[in-house]
């Protein structure tokens, strides 16, 4: 309803109560607030809409590109602002225009917001307006993709309700939010229909997290009925069994004050004294369509449009506050006037003064890797431990964690895999901050994690090839534990422990199981930095397996190399190593990097200590050793007849064939990228232009592929100018690997493979 409209109909409402006296006394009929709150409530509504109302225009007038209404949800995120801490996370969406407003918000910054000025301290122009983050204020980074912010403002509610300490040398000291902090989730009915809402509520069941799921139930999701997403029309009816655990479902009506303010009393008490978490189904109006590009008149029936609109509960609360003595016709009227006044002003200063964006600006945002700061921080980790470290290792050797009492740095060479356990195991023993999780990733599950007897008697698992074997034994459940087998929840889980402080290691088991989880990844993790204006970062460190060659036990959905996908995902680090001394260098820099990380270990290279001849162990190094993105590594540097650029499980297979090459009077030499993204692309250019033929191997498939992307390094600059032959390359073929030794053979690069084309590229 048009402001107006309403001051109008408050001018000649006539049911007038006699005035509250003392607006400092509780009253009863409002849930126990004063004259005083009821009135600020009101103003901040009243704000609320009045910017609203200036967005729509600005979008007329073509100074916005986009217009998404929140009218009729001004009395619930007002009450909501007034129930919650002020530092309580809150995961809104793009109608929770209101919390903004409540939690301190000024007009000026909403006005950049609207306009995408880079000057937004929120989102830097990045998003459309009333996709937020603020996170002094906890009003987390919103995303349009809907539902996706439930799964992780239920990952941040297991983060707090996890009692792992954290220590002071964490981003957030101690942590960011206190152990009674409640997670508040805004969602429409129709984003409820998403898997990754149902998850949430889940999580937040199995968890014990203190998590409200508020559903601003409208009854339409663009022009689809809420009849058309749940059988009875109820958000909530799908998750009535989860009551037995804990869960409290209530629903109220969203315009009524009184109602809404005894419901979200009730429900802050319930969910902040850790009973269960709360799903709230609220009753709330749609005056305007969806958008801006659409037109609600066109589907819905007139009378459901009559009764939107005049069940405004700004309206609805002035007449009732009025009724009731709160506030008088007179303050309304000056509510309005003194709001209208300043968001004229100010949008008209914001639109004449706005800056633009421009293509450095925004790489800039695209994340924080910076290899300096990444020493600074690893070097504060390692300041941080004050134990003594021969003697930890002897401890945690006598009690079964470590297989030697020794340090690792002293045992000589390694697999990749061993490897790979210590650094975990260094990192755990550093900071109490490091966190692992995922699916079969602990030593004992079940009752077994609490029978220290028994647990005496057996080895423990640590994964599936056992790489973070012992570290549960050693560090205990609250910080290493397996998750139940849901992808998306794990990496949820990982960035709601990244917004509390931990250092986040989700295990994904294998690279082909990242399906599930890409939502979460492409859209929630690897956005967060740019849509935040840098304000929060996503270095959440992704484990995952990788890769084929596994003696032909891969196949289908265990041997996938697909990186080419990943490299198409701006923010996202992608890391390979291809030896044990680089997986432990590369591993700190990604712990410190600020940065999500994919970090992909080659199954094939885990337990090999050689590969037809080539030595493939490496020892380990010490603590402060760390390897920067981006930078490769090259073998026989000084040979000029070829550049044979790899990483990974064909790195190795790759110095076996510049070895067989060398017997045939080809000196090649060897270019190990480690890091996909960022690409050495130095490195790569040099390479070509030094030697002018180039060889790249690559166990990922042609289209869209790793094995393109190199190549295109290589043409698009000055170096293609210095090749005397195309380019060759070997990846595997456009098919999922086949199950059996035949299969391998088939699909993935192989040694005869690469000489021969070798070969073929000298003789060009």
């Amino acid at each position: 309803m048009d402001i107006k409209e309403i001051l109008q109909q408050v001018q000649t409402y006539d049911e007038v109560g006699a005035s509250v006296k003392d607006r400092d006394k509780p009253l009863k009929d409002y849930a126990g607030l004063t004259a005083n709150e009821l009135e600020h409530i009101f103003d901040i509504m009243v704000k609320s809409r009045r910017i609203l109302i200036e967005e729509k225009l600005l979008t007329r007038r073509g100074e916005s590109y986009f217009f998404i209404g929140s009218s009729g949800k001004e009395l619930v995120d007002a009450c909501t602002g007034y129930f919650l801490r002020p530092n309580d996370p809150f995961f809104g969406y793009y109608r929770n225009k209101t919390v903004d407003i409540y939690r301190g918000i000024d007009i000026r910054q909403k006005f950049l917001e609207c306009i995408g000025d880079p000057r937004s301290a929120s989102t830097g122009g990045m998003l459309q307006h009333a996709h937020s983050a603020h996170a002094k204020e906890s009003i987390m980074p919103q995303a349009s993709p809907t539902g996706s912010h439930a799964l992780e403002a239920a990952g941040v509610g297991a983060a707090i309700a996890n009692p792992a300490p954290i220590s002071q040398q964490s981003r957030y000291p101690g942590g960011r939010w206190p152990s009674d902090a409640i997670v508040y989730c805004g969602i429409g009915e129709g984003s409820t229909s998403e898997a990754e809402f149902a998850r949430a509520v889940f999580y937040s069941v199995f968890y014990k997290a203190r998590c409200m799921f508020a559903i601003y139930n409208c009854g339409w999701a663009i022009s689809v009925s809420v009849e058309e997403q749940f059988p009875d029309g109820d958000p909530t009816s799908p998750f009535e069994g989860y009551q037995r655990f804990g869960l409290k479902i209530d629903h109220f009506d969203g315009t009524e004050i009184k109602e809404v303010l005894k419901h979200l009393r009730d429900n802050t008490d319930y969910c902040r004294s850790g009973k269960g978490p709360v799903l709230e189904e609220i009753k709330v109006v749609r005056e305007e369509s969806h958008s801006g590009s659409d037109d609600q008149s066109f589907y819905m029936a007139l009378a459901d449009q009559k009764w939107h609109y005049s069940n405004d509960p700004i309206l609805k609360t002035a007449k009732t506050l009025i009724h009731d003595g709160v506030l008088t016709a007179e303050q309304v009227k000056q509510m309005y006037q003194k709001y209208d006044e300043e968001v004229s002003r100010i949008s008209a200063e914001v639109v004449a003064d706005r800056q633009l964006k421009t293509r450095d600006y925004i790489k800039s945002l695209v994340g924080a890797y910076d290899f300096d700061k990444a020493r600074q921080r690893w070097k504060q980790l390692l300041g941080g431990y004050t134990g003594d470290r021969k003697a930890d290792y002897k401890k945690y050797h006598e009690m079964g964690a470590r297989p030697s009492a020794e340090l690792p740095e002293n045992l000589g060479p390694m697999t990749l895999r061993r490897a790979m356990n210590y650094a975990l195991f260094d990192l755990f023993l550093t900071t109490p901050d490091a966190i692992l999780f995922g699916e079969d990733v602990a030593d004992f599950s079940g009752k077994m994690k609490f029978d220290i007897e028994e647990q005496k008697k057996l080895k423990g698992k640590g994964g599936v090839f056992l790489v973070s074997q012992g570290l549960q034994r050693a560090f205990g459940t609250n910080r290493v534990f397996n998750t139940p087998l849901d992808e998306a929840g794990i990496l949820s889980l990982g960035m709601g422990n990244c917004y509390q402080g931990r250092i986040a290691l989700p295990e994904i088991q294998f690279l082909d199981y990242m399906s599930p989880a890409y939502q979460q990844l492409k859209d929630r993790i690897c956005t967060v930095h740019q849509r935040s204006k840098g304000q929060e970062p996503g270095n959440v460190v992704i484990r995952c397996s990788y890769g084929g060659y596994k003696q032909g036990a891969g196949s289908f959905w265990h041997s996938e190399a697909n990186l080419g996908t990943f490299l198409n995902i701006p923010g996202l680090h992608v890391v390979i190593p291809s030896n044990a001394e680089d997986a432990v260098g590369l591993f700190r820099t990604a712990v410190a990097s600020n940065d999500p990380v994919l970090f992909c270990e080659a199954v094939a290279l885990y337990n090999r200590r050689e590969w037809d001849g080539v030595n493939i162990e490496r020892p380990y190094p010490p603590l402060d050793y760390m390897i920067p993105f981006g930078q490769a590594k090259v073998y026989n540097e000084a040979n000029r007849d070829l550049a044979i650029i790899s990483y990974g499980i064909t790195l190795p297979m790759c110095l076996r064939a510049s070895q067989l090459l060398e017997e045939k009077g080809i000196h090649a030499r060897v270019i190990d990228l480690r890091t996909l993204k960022p690409l050495d692309e130095e490195t790569i250019r040099k390479s070509a232009m030094e030697c002018a033929r180039v060889l790249i191997v690559s166990e990922d498939r042609f289209p869209g592929g790793v094995g393109p992307t190199i190549s295109a390094t290589i043409t698009s600059s000055d170096a293609f100018g210095y090749l005397d032959a195309p380019i060759g390359m070997i990846t595997a073929i456009d098919a999922r690997v086949a199950y059996g030794p035949d299969g391998d053979r088939a699909c993935l690069p192989q040694m005869e493979q690469i000489v021969a084309e070798a070969e073929k590229t000298m003789a060009y």
